[in-house]
């Protein structure tokens, strides 16, 4: 009988790995928001605390399971790397889009 290696197991708290390129996509605009200063106030790391809590918020996960996956795949690094580069793709396309907003803006003379 062969048996599954601890390695081939996957957790049961392991997202889909697409899911978890759209969580890190969020995370790192998040964090662009943050390192930017877009968030200067007298409360600054209430703010920051608040822009990353929206993230879990809006993709229904906890801290925890976040740190989790973060770590799962952080051990396996090839994969990681081709998450990041979906991650950095899809970077680029907001990035995109964002810049093609801003030339269909009217100047105003």
């Amino acid at each position: 009988i062969i048996s599954c290696s601890e390695e081939d197991k996957i957790p049961d708290y392991l997202v889909e790995k697409d899911k978890f390129v759209e969580i890190l996509t969020d995370f790192e605009m998040a964090e662009a928001i943050v390192r930017l200063g877009y968030n200067r106030t007298k409360d600054t790391l209430i703010y920051n605390d608040s822009i990353y809590s929206s993230v879990f918020r809006k993709h229904e996960i906890s801290e925890a399971i976040f740190d989790s996956n973060f770590t799962y795949y952080s051990d396996r690094p090839q994969e990681f790397e081709e998450i990041f580069e979906e991650v950095i793709t899809n970077l680029s396309k907001r990035s995109a889009k964002i810049q093609g907003k801003k030339e269909e803006l009217p100047i105003n003379k």
